[in-house]
């Protein structure tokens, strides 16, 4: 297995998208719609890949928020990929180039039920925070935070 850091323009990596968007839209039904503009790709990403050969089998992406933060989105791995750490190697692959790049911080937001996720945010020494610009009032997120 080998990553491969591209953008959010990817075809690779927006496949992968559409699956997590259908996972969630599965959990959460029509709610999932309020988050679209969130979710879209208007600012750019900076993205890494995990690729089994040609087939791309995970992701994770963050973009800039400021001069001294970022905030990660996108994290999936394929169903059949998961509990090998594998989402835990990419973030930390990330958190690295975030670090050489001089920023302080990142911000991660997750659904309140997704155990998982926030397990694994945890494990990387993400703590919850109140909810950032956007997610106020929004009862069924949670807003982590990580300094580096």
């Amino acid at each position: 297995m080998r990553t491969v850091i591209t953008n959010e323009k990817d075809e690779r990596f927006l496949k992968l998208v559409e699956e997590l968007d259908m996972g969630y839209y599965q959990r959460i039904g029509d709610e999932l719609s309020k988050y679209d503009e969130y979710n879209s790709f208007s600012t750019p990403h900076v993205v890494i890949l995990l690729m089994d050969f040609d087939r791309s089998i995970a992701c994770a992406s963050y973009r800039i928020l400021d001069d001294d933060c970022v905030e990660f989105k996108r994290v999936y791995v394929k169903k059949e990929y998961r509990k090998k750490r594998i989402a835990f190697k990419l973030i930390k692959k990330l958190e690295k180039d975030i670090i050489k790049k001089g920023f302080k911080y990142s911000y991660i937001v997750t659904g309140k039920n997704n155990v998982a996720a926030i397990k694994l945010y945890e494990k990387l020494d993400y703590f919850k925070i109140p909810n950032i610009k956007g997610f106020e009032n929004d009862s069924t997120v949670i807003s982590m935070k990580k300094c580096f």
